[in-house]
Parts: C-alpha cells; sequence; structure tokens
C-alpha cells in the first residue's frame, strides 16, 4: 500500500513537469509565431511602403504628360509657348507646405512632389530646354514603415523632329488623306544605306535598277545593302507593315503608285535578309506607324513681312533688281524698285498748274543676288535667284515666289557652275530649284512647293564652331534628285538632310550621288546600279538596246561602289537646332524615362 502511495506522488510529479514543459513549449511557440508574424507584416509593411512610394511617381509623371498632350492638342504650339507651359505645369507639383497631402490607398498613402529640376542635356551634349531633368520626391507609408524614393526622370520634347534621326524614313499621315503608296519604301538595285531606316508602310526592294531611257528600263543590279554607322554592329529596320521582293520589270509608274504587293510578281518575306545584299541586311524591329509632322507652312508668318511692316528698311534694288555687296546686318529689308513718275498734283487732265514727283515701288519679278551681301532679314513679294553670292540672313529670309540657287547649267563640269555660299534660314512660298550650283550651305530651308536638285554640288559651310553646316531643306511638295555626275566615276556629294510631306525620288543609275545627312518623306523610291555607268562601250559593260547607255554588268557590281548612297549625318540634329532661329512647333512630348533613382 505504501509502495502505491509512492508510485501516485511520482505521477503526479511527473504530471506536473509534463505540464510545466508543454507550457513553456507552448508559450515558446507563441512568442516565436507572434514574433514572426511581427516581422512579417514589418516587411510586407516595407514592400507595400516602397510599391506606394514608386506608384506616386508614375501617377504623377503620367499626369504630368497628360497635362502637356492635352496643352498641345492636335495642331501643336509654338516652341516658347511649350517652354512656358511645361515650366507651369512642373511648377504646379513642386514640394511646398500646401503641396504636402498624403494620397490614401488601400495598403497605406503616398506623398510625391517635385523637388527640382533642369534643362536636360541631349546624347550630342547640347542643351534642351525642350526637356527637363525632373528630380521627384515620392514618400509610401504602409503600418509603421516609411520609404523615400527619390527619382530623376526626362520630361518634355526633343529639340528635333522623329524624322531626322534616321538616314532614311518613310512617314504614314492620315490627316488630309490616304495617298498611293504613303509610307512605303521602294528600293530598285544597289542602293547604299549607312545607319538606321524607319519604314511606316511597306519595303519593297528588287536587285534590278531602273532608268527612264527612251521607256521604261530595269537593269540587272544587285540587291540593296544596310551598312552600321562607325561604333555600330548594325544597322536597324524599324517596319510597320510587310516586306516584299520582286524580280519582273513592271510599269514603273504604276508600281511605285501601289499600295499593297499582294499581285503576281511580288514575293513577300518574312527573313528581312531575303530583300537585301548577301551580309548587308538590317535587324528588323517591328514598331507602329508613328505621326510625327515637322510644321512647314505654320513658319511663314515668322518669316514674311511687307515694305509698310513696323521697323522695316525699303531697298531699292534698281531697274535690275540686283542685291551685289550690301551689308545690313542690323537691318529688316524689304526689297523693292523704286522710281519715280511726273503727276498732275493741282488742275485737270488738259491743264495742269502744278506737276510733282510721286515714288513707286515696284517689289514683283526676280531679285538677283550676288557678292558679298549681309542682312539681319530679308523679305521680298518676288521671286530670287542666287548667283556667285556669299549671303548670310541671319534672323532669315522670305520669298513669296520661287527661288533659284545656280545658274541653270547642265553640265557634268563643277567649274562651270555657279559659286554660292548661303547661311540662314529661309522661306519659299513658291517652288526650290538647285541646278548649276556649287554650294556651301549652312541653311534651313522650308518650301511650300516642290524641289528640284540637279547638275549641282552641294557641302557644308564651315562655321565658327568647327562643324560644318548642311542643307536641310523641308518641304510640303515633291523632292527630286537627279542628273548629278552622269556617266561619271566620282559622285557629285550633297551635305543636306531632305524631309517632304509628299513623295521623294533619287537617281543613281547614270547619275552618280552621294548624301551625307538623310531623307524622309511620305513616300521614298531610291534607284542604283553599282559601278560604271558610260556612254560608249567598256568591257563587260550591259547594253541598254539600241541606245548608246552602257552599264557595270553584275559580276563587276560585286567589288564596285554604289551610284546612290546615303549616309547618316549625326551632326544634322545639332545643326537643325542651330538655325531654327523662328518659332518652331511642338507637336507630341515624349514618355517620361527614368535617369537616376535612390531609396
Amino acid at each position: 500500500m505504501k509502495y502505491l502511495k509512492q508510485q501516485k506522488g511520482y505521477a503526479l510529479l511527473v504530471t506536473l513537469l509534463i505540464l510545466v514543459v508543454f507550457s513553456i513549449l507552448g508559450a515558446t511557440l507563441m512568442m516565436f509565431t507572434f514574433n514572426g508574424g511581427n516581422k512579417n507584416e514589418v516587411r510586407e509593411d516595407i514592400t507595400q511602403s516602397a510599391d506606394l512610394s514608386q506608384k506616386g511617381i508614375d501617377l504623377m509623371t503620367t499626369q504630368i504628360n497628360d497635362d502637356l498632350t492635352k496643352y498641345l492638342g492636335a495642331n501643336g504650339v509654338p516652341r516658347t509657348d511649350f517652354l512656358f507651359q511645361l515650366e507651369r505645369i512642373l511648377d504646379k507639383y513642386r514640394c511646398t507646405a500646401t503641396n504636402s497631402a498624403a494620397t490614401i490607398s488601400t495598403t497605406g498613402s503616398y506623398k510625391v512632389c517635385i523637388e527640382s529640376y533642369v534643362d536636360s542635356i541631349t546624347e550630342e551634349n547640347e542643351v534642351n530646354p525642350l526637356k527637363k531633368l525632373v528630380t521627384f520626391k515620392s514618400i509610401g507609408t504602409s503600418g509603421k514603415s516609411n520609404r523615400e524614393l527619390v527619382s530623376k526622370i526626362e520630361i518634355g520634347a526633343e529639340t528635333a523632329p522623329e524624322a531626322l534621326r534616321y538616314a532614311v524614313g518613310t512617314n504614314i499621315d492620315s490627316s488630309d488623306g490616304f495617298q498611293p503608296g504613303e509610307g512605303n519604301l521602294l528600293m530598285h538595285g544597289g542602293v547604299d544605306i549607312t545607319g538606321d531606316v524607319k519604314v511606316d508602310g511597306n519595303i519593297v526592294t528588287s536587285s534590278n535598277g531602273y532608268a527612264q531611257l527612251g521607256g521604261d528600263r530595269w537593269i540587272p543590279s544587285l540587291a540593296p545593302s544596310a551598312i552600321p554607322l562607325p561604333g555600330t554592329d548594325s544597322s536597324r529596320l524599324f517596319l510597320g507593315k510587310n516586306a516584299y521582293f520582286f524580280t519582273h520589270s513592271p510599269t514603273y509608274s504604276s508600281h511605285i503608285a501601289l499600295t499593297n504587293f499582294t499581285s503576281n510578281g511580288y514575293s513577300e518575306k518574312s527573313n528581312i535578309d531575303d530583300l537585301f545584299r548577301p551580309g548587308f541586311a538590317p535587324d528588323l524591329v517591328s514598331r507602329e506607324p508613328v505621326r510625327s509632322p515637322i510644321g512647314i507652312t505654320t513658319q511663314k508668318a515668322n518669316f514674311e513681312y511687307s515694305r509698310t511692316s513696323a521697323g522695316v528698311e525699303n531697298l531699292d534694288a534698281g531697274s535690275s533688281k540686283t542685291i551685289n555687296g550690301i551689308n545690313k546686318p542690323s537691318s529688316k529689308v524689304f526689297l523693292s524698285y523704286t522710281y519715280s513718275e511726273r503727276v498732275c498734283v493741282d488742275g485737270w487732265w488738259w491743264f495742269c498748274s502744278k506737276y510733282d514727283y510721286v515714288n513707286y515701288y515696284d517689289d514683283s519679278g526676280t531679285f538677283t543676288f550676288k557678292g558679298t551681301n549681309k542682312f539681319k532679314q530679308v523679305s521680298t513679294n518676288g521671286s530670287a535667284t542666287f548667283l556667285d553670292t556669299n549671303s548670310t540672313f541671319e534672323s532669315g529670309m522670305y520669298v513669296n515666289g520661287n527661288l533659284l540657287i545656280g545658274n541653270n547649267s547642265t553640265s557634268e563640269n563643277v567649274s562651270n557652275y555657279s559659286a554660292i555660299t548661303l547661311d540662314g534660314p529661309i522661306y519659299v512660298n513658291g517652288n526650290v530649284t538647285i541646278k548649276g550650283a556649287d554650294l556651301l550651305s549652312n541653311v534651313l530651308l522650308y518650301v511650300n512647293g516642290s524641289v528640284t536638285i540637279e547638275y549641282s554640288r552641294i557641302n557644308g559651310k564651315s562655321l565658327s564652331s568647327g562643324k560644318r553646316g548642311s542643307l536641310i531643306i523641308l518641304s510640303k511638295g515633291n523632292i527630286k534628285i537627279s542628273n548629278n555626275s552622269v556617266n561619271q566615276d566620282a559622285p557629285s556629294y550633297i551635305k543636306g538632310f531632305f524631309y517632304t510631306e509628299q513623295d521623294f525620288e533619287m537617281f543613281g543609275v547614270g547619275s552618280n550621288i552621294k548624301i551625307d545627312g538623310g531623307i524622309s518623306a511620305r513616300k521614298i523610291v531610291l534607284n542604283a546600279i553599282r559601278g560604271r555607268a558610260k556612254d560608249t562601250f567598256f568591257t563587260g559593260s550591259y547594253q541598254i538596246p539600241n541606245r548608246a547607255d552602257y552599264f557595270e554588268n553584275v559580276n563587276g557590281q560585286q567589288t564596285r561602289d554604289s551610284r546612290l548612297q546615303v549616309i547618316y549625318d549625326s551632326e544634322i540634329i545639332s545643326t537643325y537646332s542651330d538655325l531654327k532661329q523662328q518659332e518652331p512647333v511642338i507637336y507630341k512630348v515624349d514618355p517620361p524615362l527614368e535617369k537616376d533613382r535612390s531609396y
């Protein structure tokens, strides 16, 4: 009995010990569980507060871009107005005592504002006041966690349009109705393009070049070549629609007007290599068409003025209407021919008691520039011609009629051309012809009509900055470049960029031409072969039947240069910005781009 009592005492003790141990273990487990829950809550708060701080910046940058886009509308606004509005919108979100209210969300809250902003710096190391590097500060709060994010983001617009960023680019613009072949790039034969290519429509290539020689002539050649710029691995093709290759000989006028290429004779290609010379194909990048117009006619009001406008000096160009050796760097000048006539001022037509002389102003016809001239600004109600001249227009020139640059020579010898140097922006309300010109240029040319360039050599003028100027043409009408260095082994050289709202067409078959700059148009047609072109037989040549036109055969073209070369010039954008002294129109803002961040 005593033993049993002792056993019951031990059992009670063991039970009590077990209860104590499990109580301790339970309390410990509860403590760990509680602590783990707290840590999870803290980690969740930290994550949520970081997300909230990012959310605040994302929402504010989106709101700012929406504000700017609504302000620009469909027609854009002048540069000065955009600058004012950009800074006004950014200032609205500045960090101030009255701009510190938190925004509540389901997971916490955030406060975001702009600490500061400065002008952005472009890749060309140029200041761009149209785009700001904005420093945002955002504080996200969740539970007991606060996370502060400082992010530097570029907001605004580029100094130059997107069109100026490609060696060759086509654009779709349905604002005035869809045009035949709009957005298409057609390259026939051995064209060379160095740099990136943008095609909003279809790209169509052939291994045959084309020339109008007593009829349509498709000349055996090689497919085009896309060559990377120095320092890059490859050129890029930004393609909006489809790619086609053809080997037949269609009617040229009907072919270039096609809106699609699904008929017999055209083969759609999924491999972009099939459109180019072996080893010379670009990297394909798919993209949606981007409408990035350049305002041309909107510039007219910034250039045009009359003889009676405020602050204008009337310049008498004489009966010959020649401008020669005029130095008026501070004057706003209007051109006319001033003459006097004796008129009756007192009496009747059959009896006059008093006569006087009255001045009349003839501002029509063509005004010819010769010699060295320097103006602040010039305007004419007539047309203009540049012949053997070095003329500068610091704030621009307006020509209400047509503009001829050169002596109209059809010679293939540069020594027969007119030596011309031009500097400054020019607006031409009519057509522009560059013919028989050996031109040194630093010109931004707005043209309300069409442009023809032939029998000329165009180089950039040497600038005081050490750079070279260009000829940048922005045209409402068609641009055609042909008959430059016909049948010559050395190419004519043109330093320039050509933009048109309509069609661009260039020939390098009999012609031999090299553009250092770029091309942008609604539709682009490039025709070329490689190697020699002659009007006499040479060994291994291909002859146009029944004509004295001889071209390099296909085997010979394998090792020879293209007769049509377009090489992108990275200085085009800075030249455009330097010449853009008037009021360009801003049409769109770029997406916000984050440059730096820190928590």
